[in-house]
């Protein structure tokens, strides 16, 4: 386990130049700046300058920025591992939990075996080694007085196929519980071909998390079967909430991609179009019943009779292009599904809203009886 500060800053570097994209730098920098622990620009306060604990960074190129920051002020690293709890990140799986006792989060805080985030004593994250480390020890925090979040966080080595060039970087994991709702939600993000053992790379650590709660606390985790909830969220044409595109599995073996492209009524083209179709010449169809009910007995059965592997959702925003979710149902023959986010991180609370949308409506589905 590396818990050398010297160590913990070499690997926090090479995670920064290899995983941290400049806009996320960029963010982290001006929140530093704002904090007195950076000085970004010469024609800042010249008092600034004589500050012996701010970081000069004027003179330093914009990709050595933030790591120069960690390697001179220890107070910058406090700003990574946060940035690590709040940040959205591109993958998430939610599981239903039931006998969760905080008492035992308590327990391993007081035996040292979790570190807690907010207390003024933390130094910096446990990193550990999964090929060589026994002993795992997380860092909590408490987003607010619902929702509780450890990190996991791993050391991984890869090669770059290029020439052979050892490479080693922290990769965080989180395990969000969500106390009102009973859930626990895994995130975590994608990771470079050459870090990967395998293609069961991300499944292994959804499976890690797992195994760690079962080990540690007494909690109960379950699959939540997603599909049915989420066929309920598209049948009940919200407004705010559109399908995006989706596969489909014909009963004749052919395969199709549906996907509303710029289609800014998030149509879906064929299937979607018909049912347009039908809705904008209702008094025509109506005055042929029977071409109506060959057209929509043809939708019915394409629907019913099709596998969908996956399906994307869009959350729509008055302010960005909207949330995009694709939802990999059945993940590699593991049972539960997959959550992608695409376009740009943000915050996390855009993760949140999707999950707690999902686990509402789960709700509603089970309030009217219907079977999952």
């Amino acid at each position: 386990m590396i818990d050398n500060l010297e160590q913990y800053n070499e690997f926090l570097t090479t995670t920064i130049k290899e995983t941290y994209p400049k806009y996320a730098q960029r963010k982290i920098l001006k929140e530093l700046e704002r904090d007195r622990i950076v000085h970004l620009k010469s024609n800042q306060n010249a008092t600034l300058f004589d500050d012996q604990n701010i970081v000069n960074l004027v003179d330093v190129p914009d990709d050595e920025k933030l790591p120069r920051a960690i390697q001179e002020n220890q107070k910058a690293i406090g700003y990574i591992e946060k940035t690590e709890f709040r940040k959205s990140y591109k993958y998430a799986v939610v599981f239903s939990v039931s006998n969760f006792e905080e008492d035992e989060i308590n327990q391993l805080l007081e035996n040292k075996l979790m570190q807690d985030f907010d207390d003024e004593g933390h130094g910096f994250d446990k990193l550990f080694d999964p090929d060589k480390d026994i002993e795992v020890i997380p860092t909590k925090t408490d987003i607010d007085d619902n929702v509780v979040i450890l990190k996991f966080s791993k050391l991984f080595t890869g090669y770059l196929p290029s020439n052979g060039a050892k490479k080693q970087i922290k990769y965080p994991i989180l395990a969000i519980y969500y106390k009102t709702l009973d859930v626990l939600e895994i995130r975590f993000d994608p990771i470079k071909g050459y870090f990967k053992q395998d293609e069961y790379f991300y499944h292994k650590q959804i499976q890690f998390v797992l195994e760690w709660f079962n080990e540690n606390l007494s909690c109960e985790l379950d699959d939540i079967n997603l599909p049915p909830i989420i066929e309920y969220i598209c049948n009940l044409d919200e407004e705010d909430v559109n399908v995006h595109s989706q596969a489909m599995s014909l009963k004749s073996g052919g395969k199709a991609v549906l996907d509303t492209g710029v289609n800014e009524n998030y149509v879906l083209p064929l299937l979607g179009e018909l049912k347009e179709l039908i809705k904008a010449n209702e008094e025509l169809f109506n005055e042929n019943h029977e071409i109506k009910n060959l057209i929509e007995n043809f939708i019915l059965e394409t629907e019913e009779t099709s596998d969908l592997p996956w399906i994307s959702l869009v959350w729509k925003d008055s302010n960005s292009k909207g949330t995009v979710v694709k939802f990999n149902h059945n993940y590699m023959n593991q049972g539960y599904t997959l959550l992608q986010y695409y376009g740009l991180q943000t915050e996390m609370e855009r993760m949140n809203n999707v999950t707690e949308y999902i686990i509402k409506h789960k709700g509603d589905l089970e309030s009217e009886g219907k079977t999952q």
